[in-house]
Formats: structure tokens, sequence, C-alpha cells
């Protein structure tokens, strides 16, 4: 009986029955624990490897804005800053064995991008975006236990080469409108009718400029337009300020144009369209209200803000009719009747855009030069007043070509925070600028005047060196330079 109730006492008592429980508990928490240490570097490694793939895109579109570079030299730039081991963002603790997925960096054209005004003009004119796409399996430190011995990851972005816009710009176009301008285009631009002429194709380029440009900020409504980039056209030869409206009104006639004058080196910038007299190089000044801040206009656009696919132009404003994007207008036409002089037009553009850049705070500078090269002006082209040397220092009828060079180098090293950028239009390497010695090729002239080599561009019609793109398609790739890259949903 003794030991019956001993039993009876043993199997009664309620001491220690949590241990069962305390066992099974602790499975349980050191599953949860397991769970959360291993998802919490799971989460991590995949915000890297999504960062890694950020920061990949980005470097390869940022090598796209030099035009020159191969689709192999993108990737290449691409892969540098991924997570595969060696590379910058290579990480062995979290992105062991990372690796690009098959295919992987792509380098495309985006839909998307070029529709919003960004051309495809990289790696030979067939892409304007980059996409990486990235891969990882992160071993697990306790999900073995649960059958889970790694975790697989994959992440991608895509990139634009530009679209954001960085800052304000000041933008001078140098455009040629000599009588060679008036014969029909030899590089094939579309856009015109079955047979365009020069002067056409140049202005469906500044309209590709224009059409992406940011012209008001983001706050401007209405009317309202506080400007944000501003463009201004100056053209060879000059023309008389009482006859700049025959290019500003919508199908007006080609205005005469005059001898070149001679405007001083570095000399202080006035606006002269408004003398009655005076010959001036600035034809096109946007704005319904008046010529704008030094002749630079920012009211191109209906609404004040980028044209883009779908937008409209504003047909009352200067610019818009000049570059023929004014509904029904044919933009200003070129007409000759003197020879192709550079150095001048160049000098009074860069003082312009030095006194755009003190007047516009925070902002950055861009020249166009757009040439066939051959500056071959006779000395009865000048005006009278203009004492030409005869050393071929500015200004002079000798070493015409040499002298645009100077000019073009003189804007580059002396008006703070400006690029030059040059467009040989139909120019060549055979043949010489005529009054030059030493001898010098159209092509040659205009690299050089660029500020640096990638400034440079040439049209399919030209027979210089390096990759040729469409009059057009060269204005869409310069503006693209003027702004920043922005990533874009993957694969757009």
């Amino acid at each position: 009986m003794s030991l019956c109730t001993k039993l009876t006492r043993i199997i009664e008592r309620q001491e220690g029955q949590v241990l069962p429980w305390f066992a099974l508990l602790l499975i349980l928490f050191g599953g949860f624990t397991a769970i959360v240490v291993d998802v919490g570097r799971g989460i991590i490694a995949y915000h890297m490897l999504q960062a890694s793939c950020d920061s990949a895109a980005m470097a390869g579109v940022q090598l796209m804005s030099d035009t020159t570079q191969t689709s192999t030299a993108i990737i290449n730039q691409a892969t540098l800053f991924s997570s595969v081991p060696g590379k910058y963002n290579a990480s062995n603790s979290f992105l062991p064995k990372a690796a690009m997925q098959t295919g992987y960096p792509k380098v495309y054209c985006s839909s998307m991008g070029s529709n919003a005004g960004v051309p495809c003009v990289a790696a030979g004119g067939t892409a304007n975006a980059v996409t990486v796409a990235q891969t990882v399996t992160v071993p697990t430190f306790f999900g073995g236990i649960i059958g889970i011995p790694s975790i697989t990851l994959k992440a991608a972005s895509s990139a634009l080469m530009a679209g954001a816009a960085a800052q304000k710009y000041n933008i001078a176009i140098v455009l040629d409108t000599t009588a060679s301008m008036t014969s029909p285009d030899p590089g094939g631009c579309t856009g015109y009718g079955s047979s365009p002429t020069k002067m056409q194709c140049a202005l469906l380029g500044v309209q590709t400029l224009l059409k992406a440009l940011q012209p008001c900020t983001s706050t401007s409504t209405g009317t309202n337009c506080t400007g944000f980039d501003g463009v201004s056209i100056f053209t060879y030869p000059n023309i008389p300020a009482n006859k700049a409206s025959q290019d500003t009104t919508c199908n007006g006639s080609a205005p005469t144009p005059v001898p070149y004058t001679a405007p001083a080196v570095g000399g202080t910038w006035t606006n002269p369209v408004s003398t009655s007299s005076t010959p001036t190089y600035q034809v096109t000044i946007g704005g319904t209200s008046g010529y704008g801040t030094n002749g630079y206009g920012s009211d191109w656009s209906s609404n004040n803000q980028t044209v883009g696919a779908n937008g409209t132009y504003n047909n009352n404003s200067l610019l818009a009719i000049v570059a023929g994007a004014a509904t029904g207008c044919k933009g200003m036409q070129a007409k000759g009747g003197e020879g192709t002089y550079l150095a001048s037009a160049i000098y009074a553009a860069g003082s312009s855009l030095a006194a755009q850049a003190l007047a516009v705070p925070n902002s950055k500078n861009a020249m166009i030069i757009m040439s066939d090269g051959d500056a071959t002006s006779k000395s009865s082209q000048f005006d009278p007043s203009v004492n030409l040397t005869s050393t071929g220092l500015y200004p002079s009828a000798k070493d015409e070509c040499h002298q645009s060079i100077t000019a073009a180098n003189w804007v580059s090293n002396n008006v703070p925070d400006t690029t030059v950028f040059t467009v040989a239009y139909n120019a060549g390497t055979s043949g010489t600028c005529s009054t030059d010695s030493p001898a010098i090729t159209a092509c040659s002239e205009l690299q050089q005047m660029a500020t640096v080599p990638s400034d440079f561009y040439a049209d399919t019609s030209s027979s210089c060196p390096g990759t040729k793109l469409a009059l057009p398609a060269i204005f869409g790739s310069i503006q693209s330079r003027l702004t920043v890259a922005r990533l874009l949903p993957v694969g757009s």
C-alpha cells in the first residue's frame, strides 16, 4: 500500500510539467530566430544587389555620352561597377559569387527614352540605355535545418543615358546660312519630304534640340515662364538688325546678308537687334513679349514644359518660328550672298554666353557650331570698317579656318563652364581651306574647334573619321549631353 500511495502521489504531482513545453518552445523560438537571421540577411543582400545593379547601369550609360564608345566598352564599364567577384561592388560576406544573368549587361535602344526625346545615338547610333541583371545564391545559417540551405536572389536595373535635367543651360547655336545651305541635303535626313535642303535638315536638328530641352522651371504655370534652358541662334553671314524680322516672321523671305563685321575678342556683349542698322549675328530671339535677356529665349513650349513626344510648340514664339517648329511656318531660310567666315560669329556668340551666364546664376553654357568647315571669304566680303590684318591674325582674310579654331578654343578656355560642340555637315578630308597655310582639311578644323574630341560630330554625308549620325540625331545627342542619366523601369 505504501508503494501504491507513493506512485499515486508522484503521478499527481504538478512540478516539472512545463519542461516538455519549454523544450517544444525552444525548438520553435530557435526556428523563428533562424528565419529572422536568414531572411534578414537575405533582405540586406537583395538591397545590396539591387543597389549594385543601379550603380552598374548608371556607370554604363555615363560612358554613352561619348558616342565613339562601343557596346563592348559600355558593357565592360557596367560590369566594372557590378557585384561580380573582383569588381567595385563585390561583397564576399553578403553577395558571394554574384554573377551577371545570361545576356547582361544589355545595351539597347529604349523606346521610352526615345519618346522622351533621348535619341539612340550611342554605340554606333544604336542605343541610349543599359540594363544590368545579376543573381546570387546566398547560403543560410539555420535554414538547412528545415531544408533551405541557400536563397537565390535576382535583381535588375535599367538606366537611360540622359533625360534628367541637372541645371540651367544657355545654348548658342552658330548656324550656317550661306548659299550652299539651299542645296539638297546629301545625308538623307527625313521630315521635310523627299528632297529636303541642307537648311531644312539643319532646322530639323534645332527642333530635335528644342524638343527635349526644359524651357521653364517645373513650377512655371500658364504664361508665366521662369526660364530654365535658354536658346539663341547666331548666323553667318551677318543679317542686318533691321531685317532680322524676315526670319522671325512665319514664312517670311530670307533676309539679304551684309558683309562680315569683327566683334572684339572678349568684348562686352550688347544685344544689337534693337538698333536700326547695325549688323548682327543674332536673328532668333525667343519671346512673345520681347527679346529676353541677351537674346536667349525660353518660350518655345505651349505649356512651359518639355515639348517631348506629345507636347506642342508655342506658335507665337520667335524661336519656334525661326526653327520651323511653329505650325505652318517654314522656318528661317538661307540665301547666301557672302562667303563663309566663322570666327566673328563665334566671338560674338561667346561674348553673349559670358553675359548670359552672369545674368542667369548657376547656369552653364553650350555652343553648337555647324559648318562644312571651309571658311574662304574674300576680303571684299568684309565690312569696310573692319581693319583686316595681312598676317592671318583675327580679323583677316588669310588663315580663316585656323582663325575658327582659335576663336572656338578661346571660348572653351575663357568663358567659364562652356562646352563647344562642333558639327561637320557634309565636310571632307580631301581638299583644304584655300586661305590657310599650312593646309588644313574641314574635318580636322572642326575636330580642333571642339572642346574635347567627344564634342565633335560628323553627319552621314561627311567623310570625317569616326561614328557618323544623321543631323537630327546629332542635335539629339548634344541635348542629351546637357542632361544627366536617370533610371528607367527595367527593360523599358
